[in-house]
């Protein structure tokens, strides 16, 4: 697969762009490990190939395996990228794949993996509308599927390239006998065939349905509460017209962006017990927007908020937006502290323009949430970390006018730290962020379509 996608690459793929030459060795991939009978009549097509007279091409017998699978909309997606495939060479990557020996799964689903990453990188800055970071995704599965717990249901309703919930089905089911539930909801038919491929390669069975930018905006996907929720969604959207507000339980969102619309709704749709990691930009933790600031209070009051993780910068090359994972629960009605882990001084540079956490950084990110539950439950009290976690009753929450940044609560002990501003002195600044968010937002939109009149 290597061979395929870096040493000859230029070679097999002809005058197929780069990410749709991905796309195709993806396919192949999902169908060899998934669907071995549509595989066993593609390699007997091409090894008659161009001998073959009568009967689907061996791309349009591709697309049609693919929507067994997974549906029409896929298989549309991989004929119109078709036109620019040369049969020849596609035979010759049938060939290839075959020769690589017996199919193992495990071994397919990292080189499914390893292709995502350099399709992420192919994409460029239109990555961020199909990828979660490998770094965020290994915090927030870990901190919401705790091995001694029961899960049936794992939901994402943002669902990408299904990064969140592949590594949530496997940290569940490695975990328990019980089998369970899949399901997600995504917007475009590309970044859900690319879900549907992964979480199949994976060996996970999901209900993977068209959903939207904002929960409000149309009919729910989701038809049934769940256990876990894990979701990336769109930060910044505009919240449009507002179709289903069933979920809006601490009030109306502001029509600037939707980011409380998709808190709420996952809130929502959690059963009681149930939990949810939501990645939010930091905006959303400390806007001093009115309605912004009601719901904030709300959820805070009703026990929906756990705990907010600031992550470190540059985790997600395409924007530079600082990151918070909100961690949320069913309501439980009361609330008597949150807990706040500033992680955003971890990390390493392993480029120009990306951060990584390295295995330890995150396991101390888990580490101080488990403690934290741990002292919860038997009755202790968290003494946190310096730098890096802190335990805040809410009497210090509703004194800071419900101000969720853990930068706020988190003493780094350096002098950086001799001075903090007040909530009202952030008024002013996290207007004109808000802003500055949704201008930068439009601005990538613009460029994205102007290049996309030039093919690029």
């Amino acid at each position: 697969m290597d061979r395929l996608s870096d040493a000859e690459a230029e070679r097999f793929r002809g005058a197929l762009s780069q990410a749709d030459y991905v796309t195709f060795l993806l396919a192949l991939l999902y169908v060899r490990v998934c669907l071995p009978d549509e595989w066993d009549g593609i390699l007997g097509d091409s090894r008659m190939f161009p001998r073959l007279t009568s009967g689907p091409s061996p791309a349009r017998r591709l697309a049609t395996a693919v929507r067994r699978g997974l549906g029409p909309e896929v298989e549309r997606l991989l004929l119109a990228q078709s036109r620019n495939l040369d049969e020849h060479r596609l035979v010759d990557i049938v060939g290839l794949l075959e020769g690589t020996g017996p199919v193992c799964p495990s071994e397919h689903a990292r080189a499914f993996e390893r292709l995502m990453a350099r399709y992420r990188d192919l994409m460029g800055p239109r990555a961020g509308d199909f990828f979660t970071p490998r770094a965020a995704v290994d915090v927030i599965t870990k901190l919401v599927t705790d091995p001694g717990r029961e899960v049936r249901s794992v939901h994402d309703p943002f669902v990408r390239a299904g990064e969140l919930l592949a590594a949530a089905w496997e940290a569940t089911t490695a975990a328990q006998d019980r089998p369970v539930e899949v399901s997600g909801a995504g917007v475009g038919e590309h970044p859900l065939a690319l879900a549907g491929m992964n979480l199949a390669l994976h060996g996970a069975s999901a209900d993977l349905r068209v959903g939207n930018t904002a929960p409000s905006a149309g009919h729910d996907p989701l038809p049934r509460n769940v256990d876990i929720i894990l979701t990336n969604p769109p930060f910044n959207q505009r919240l449009g017209d507002a179709v289903d507000r069933a979920h809006w339980r601490y009030g109306v969102p502001p029509t600037h962006n939707a980011n409380f619309d998709w808190l709420q709704y996952v809130v929502a749709r959690l059963r009681p017990g149930g939990r949810a990691a939501v990645l939010m930009p930091d905006i959303a933790a400390l806007s001093a927007n009115p309605a912004e600031g009601r719901i904030r209070a709300g959820m805070v009051e009703d026990g929906a908020v756990e705990a907010l993780v600031a992550l470190p910068p540059q985790l997600f090359t395409t924007t530079s937006i600082r990151v918070m994972i909100w961690l949320l629960r069913h309501p439980t009605g009361t609330c008597d502290e949150i807990l706040f882990v500033d992680a955003s001084r971890l990390g390493s540079l392993v480029s120009r323009t990306r951060r990584e956490l390295d295995s330890d950084e995150s396991r101390r990110i888990l580490e101080e949430y488990r403690s934290w539950t741990a002292a919860r439950t038997g009755g202790g009290t968290f003494t946190g970390t310096e730098g890096l976690s802190r335990a805040v009753p809410i009497e210090k929450i509703r004194e800071m006018e419900y101000t969720l940044s853990p930068s706020f609560y988190v003493p780094s002990g350096s002098s950086a730290d001799a001075y903090r501003a007040e909530p009202a002195d952030l008024a002013a600044l996290s207007g004109r962020l808000t802003e500055l968010h949704v201008r930068a937002r439009e601005a990538d939109d613009a460029v994205q379509t102007m290049l996309g009149r030039y093919g690029l």
